[in-house]
């Protein structure tokens, strides 16, 4: 006990250190990269010897007993047996417990290190499309936001999927700006890994791909009067479409969607297949979300936003979309803890002020623009999957480094006056 204790501890001086000399470089993170190491650290310290943090049961227990199963199993050759289920967390973190000790603690604490991570990068993602002043709100409001600060403590797969997917829309922006090749290997790589934590993710990279491929298209009129300095472009696209026409030939399959075919067919009890209509594979999947819910956290949808037909489909979507980013409202907190998916939910509520409120300017980049098509596309594709707001949260926050990058030039400068 004493051992797992101590490496929990050892991972926290080694984030001390990184973030130190991190710091070190730019004297300007310094203020908020502490307070989101001390922040995050104090809610681990918490949870592993005072109290229960949201979500630290169910979930985050099965992940953390599965890497103890792939340690004691595959030891370090879990390196080669990596999948497209939902384990890749616990197989990464089987990878700690074989070279040291099993310890939940320090599980939490690489938690915090990506965590910590996440919040650097939303800087340099806002800081990329803004400068520094906006940058600099946005790492503040990422320091403080309250599911980035909860999933930084929990074995669970969100905080890593933030962290590989900032990454991979600093290459987007990179890319849009500067047209470097390597930006474009970059944020492939990163949409791949987050993809491996949830496979759904994917899409934005797809996303990106036709984006791209467009505004070539566009740029070069498209091909119709052929300039020869433009014939990289024409291999260039492609490439680009190739990801995209392979998986709807059904060359490969994207966890959790599976094959192409798949998403017209799903098995249910003996294992017996049964063909959808698309439409119906959606309404089918979301009342399974919304009857799998726990009756016991009292979360679920209200159940006028269940479609029962394609019509209702149709129409009560974009209030599903709605439902999904702002939820909780009001009138569903009927527990004390659902008060934490309220508070939030005016987080998501203000970030969708500001975005509104420079509309004009976030139209006219080509960055930006990007970022809110694939900001939609994800609401939409999520929204589908989920039956109660807790589920939401957890699902949302994988983009939520979106919502604050482009909202962060109109989010409100706090300022501590010194007293005199």
């Amino acid at each position: 006990m004493y051992l797992q204790d101590l490496f929990g501890w050892f991972t926290l001086f080694i984030i001390f250190i990184i973030t130190y000399f991190i710091i070190k470089k730019d004297r300007k993170i310094a203020n908020f990269m502490l307070v989101a190491l001390i922040l995050r650290s104090i809610f681990v310290i918490l949870d592993e010897y005072y109290v229960t943090l949201p979500g630290s049961t169910m979930d985050a227990i099965v992940f953390e007993n599965k890497a103890n199963y792939f340690s004691e199993v595959y030891g370090i050759k879990i390196i080669f047996e990596f999948s497209q289920d939902s384990y890749n967390l616990s197989r990464f973190i089987s990878i700690f417990y074989t070279l040291l000790d099993r310890s939940p603690f320090m599980a939490k604490m690489i938690s915090v290190g990506f965590g910590i991570g996440t919040v650097l990068l939303i800087y340099h993602f806002t800081f990329i499309l803004w400068g520094s002043r906006a940058a600099l709100k946005a790492g503040w409001l990422a320091t403080f936001f309250p599911s980035l600060i909860l999933y930084s403590c929990l074995i669970l797969r969100e905080i890593y999927i933030c962290f590989f997917l900032s990454y991979a829309l600093i290459g987007c922006v990179n890319y849009i700006r500067n047209k470097k090749k390597i930006d474009l290997v970059k944020l492939s790589i990163s949409f791949l890994l987050a993809s491996n934590f949830h496979g759904p993710i994917i899409i934005g990279l797809f996303c990106f791909y036709i984006f791209i491929i467009f505004q070539i298209l566009k740029e070069n009129n498209f091909f119709i009067r052929f300039k020869k300095k433009n014939t990289l472009y024409v291999f260039l696209i492609p490439i680009l479409l190739f990801p995209i026409v392979a998986y709807f030939l059904g060359l490969y399959s994207i966890p959790k969607l599976g094959y192409y075919k798949d998403l017209y067919k799903t098995k249910i009890s003996g294992n017996k297949i049964i063909e959808f209509k698309i439409s119906e594979k959606l309404i089918w999947k979301i009342n399974k979300a919304t009857r799998s819910t726990d009756k016991e956290i009292g979360a679920k949808y209200p159940i006028w936003i269940t479609p029962e037909n394609t019509i209702e489909l149709i129409y009560l979507t974009p209030i599903r979309m709605f439902y999904f980013l702002y939820s909780p409202f009001p009138w569903d907190v009927k527990k004390l803890k659902h008060m934490i998916g309220l508070i939030e939910s005016f987080f998501y509520l203000y970030l969708t002020y500001c975005i509104l409120s420079n509309k004009k300017i976030l139209n006219q980049n080509p960055q930006t623009r990007f970022l809110i098509i694939l900001l939609i596309l994800y609401i939409f594709i999520y929204s589908f999957g989920v039956g109660n707001f807790g589920a939401s949260i957890r699902h949302r926050l994988k983009f939520v480094m979106i919502l604050i990058a482009i909202a962060a030039p109109k989010i409100t400068n706090i300022r501590f006056n010194k007293f005199k």
